[in-house]
């Protein structure tokens, strides 16, 4: 089913149709193995991952190895931030969390400016990590761990909070949070950045 750029304003459609081209142009030059990841791919943000890559590769992109160095650890994090967006599912709409804790939006865009909730950006809006969210509240000890974490990438305090230690019983940090071990998570939290997270 073609795409419906009738309903697109100028800059939109232009840019849907720049995009149209160039990705016509990578499939030309990709070849059958480059299609095979394509092909696999099991969602629109995989599938955009794989056509970035084979962009990089098939139209030579990056003239000196620096810059494709450089380019490949872009993807990397890109990739990384996919894998951490999935692994923290189920997530929350931001009308969910207000009704969860019975406060306004405003009070939850305060509450993610003071770090005391976890957001993750979504389109125009964000969504939040469920497992942030215990009987009706926000997890104990969680504000303090985003405080102890001291970064304002969503990304990062999810790695952290996703990442198993043997500190925690091999346990994630949110799982150990959740288990009442405040302590120890709060100073792991603060640690985090210094050993290269």
């Amino acid at each position: 089913m073609p795409a419906r750029t009738d309903i697109l304003e100028t800059p939109a459609r232009q840019l849907v149709d720049r995009g149209r081209k160039t990705l016509e142009t990578v499939l030309q030059k990709a070849g059958a193995a480059g299609l095979a990841t394509l092909q696999t791919s099991t969602n629109e943000v995989n599938f955009l991952m794989a056509a970035t890559r084979l962009a990089i590769e098939a139209l030579g992109v990056s003239g000196n190895a620096s810059q494709a160095k450089l380019d490949q650890a872009r993807l990397r994090g890109l990739a990384r931030m996919v894998e951490l967006r999935k692994a923290a599912e189920p997530c929350l709409e931001t009308g969910q969390v207000c009704e969860l804790l019975g406060v306004s939006r405003e009070t939850i865009r305060k509450k993610v400016d003071r770090k005391q909730l976890l957001a993750l950006p979504k389109g125009g809006d964000r969504v939040f990590p469920a497992f942030q969210f215990k009987d009706g509240d926000i997890v104990p000890g969680f504000r303090d761990v985003l405080e102890a974490l001291d970064t304002d990438s969503p990304f990062v305090a999810l790695s952290f909070l996703l990442s198993r230690s043997p500190d925690f019983g091999n346990q994630t940090a949110i799982e150990a949070l959740q288990s009442a071990d405040q302590a120890t998570v709060i100073l792991e939290a603060r640690n985090f950045l210094k050993h290269g997270g």
